[in-house]
Order: C-alpha cells, then structure tokens, then sequence
C-alpha cells in the first residue's frame, strides 16, 4: 500500500493503513470520551435526582450558557474530524492518483459476485455466489481499480490496507492502491446489498512482482503458489 511522500520528494504510494490509522486513533479517544461523559451524567443524575418528591422532579430549569456551550464544543469537535477525515481523504487521494498504474483491474459488483477483469491480459476472474477466483495483484507496485455496479451500491473492502470504497450505480470509481506484503488477504462487500450479501467474499492474492507478470502472461492459468 502507497506511502504519501514528503517535502521534495518524488509521490510515492499512499500508505492506506497509516493514513486511516491515524484518523482512527482520534476518532476511538474522542468516541470513548463522549459516551464517558454521558454515563457519567447519566448516573449521576440517577443517583442524584431519583429520590425526589414529584413535585420538585417537575420542575423547568434551564441554564442558556452551559447548554450553548455544550452546543459549541460539539461543533467544533465534528468541524475538526471533519477536516481530519477530508484531509485524510484528500492526501489519499492526490497522491494515488499520480501514480502511472502497473496494472488496471475492472472490478464489478453485483448481486451477489464480484467480478475482475484485467483487460490488458484478457482474463476474468469471478468470486462470491459462483465461485471463488482469486483477485490477483503484485506487490509494491500501484494497482488501479476501476469500481462499478451493475445493480445496487456495494462496497469494495479489503481489510488488511483498511481500503473501502462504495460502488455507486451509474458512476466509475478509480483508486489506486499498493499491497506491500506478499500473502492472501480477504475482501467482502461491506454495503448490506440483498439475502446474500454475505456470500460476496473474495480473496486477494499478493504475488511478487516477476510471479505475478507470469501468471498474467499465463492468461492466469499459471499455478498461484
């Protein structure tokens, strides 16, 4: 997976996993914070206010500052993970897309398989209801995937670069991702799409280089080993 370059130097891949990870680890501390203080609140109102008369429990009070400032702190808190996320978002984006791809995959959902077609070597690879081929990439080198339904919305996830990307009916999605390490890893359709989304599963195959071009060349008949 890409790596995003520093100052002055040539683009490199983005590094999907470091990217996100780092968006997650702000968002979980935040998140944990949040749901602290409402169970905080939460019981101390239960044990502070349970035991009062009904008369005193219906009473209207309102403090105007406090809650403005409760109001202000979550504006900004969602306008900062906002530009976080977009930021993130963004350095994804630009620099994967001045990657020259080595290789240019279709990938096709629909109800319920996937399909991947690399058209520069005439091979079609399915998985999900009708099988389960494997989608096929080399590692270090960029891979362009161009993400398309021909039904309904899914979602192309593949866990192990933390990489998910909605497939939107009637539109072409383009990322370019890396896999720096060689292996099988899994995919799925993250995107509930019907009564057997949890069949759309796929894996994904890591070859190096040179063993990847062979199998490629092989119309991808060679032996994945």
């Amino acid at each position: 997976m890409p790596r995003v370059s520093g100052a002055g130097l040539s683009p490199a891949l983005v590094d999907t996993r470091h990217e996100y990870g780092h968006v997650f680890s702000i968002y979980v501390p935040i998140a944990i914070g949040v749901f602290a203080v409402i169970v905080l609140v939460t019981a101390f109102a239960l044990l502070r206010y349970t035991g009062r008369a009904p008369e005193r429990a219906a009473q209207w009070r309102e403090n105007n500052r406090l809650e403005g400032g409760y109001v202000t702190v979550l504006v900004l808190t969602v306008a900062f993970l906002l530009y976080l996320t977009f930021t993130a978002e963004h350095r994804v984006d630009t620099v994967a897309n001045q990657q020259r791809p080595t290789v240019t995959i279709d990938v096709i959902g629909a109800k319920w398989e996937w399909t991947f077609a690399y058209r520069a070597y005439g091979i079609t690879q399915r998985s999900g209801t009708v099988g389960r081929q494997p989608l096929v990439v080399p590692a270090n080198q960029p891979v362009r995937f161009n993400l398309r339904t021909l039904d309904v919305i899914h979602a192309f996830w593949i866990p192990h670069v933390r990489y998910k990307h909605d497939l939107i009916p009637g539109s072409t999605q383009v990322s370019t991702l890396s896999f720096s390490k060689v292996g099988l890893f899994q995919g799925e359709c993250a995107e509930f799409c019907g009564l057997r989304h949890a069949d759309m599963l796929f894996d994904v195959r890591v070859l190096a280089p040179a063993q990847f071009q062979a199998w490629a060349r092989s119309g991808g008949k060679a032996a994945l080993t």
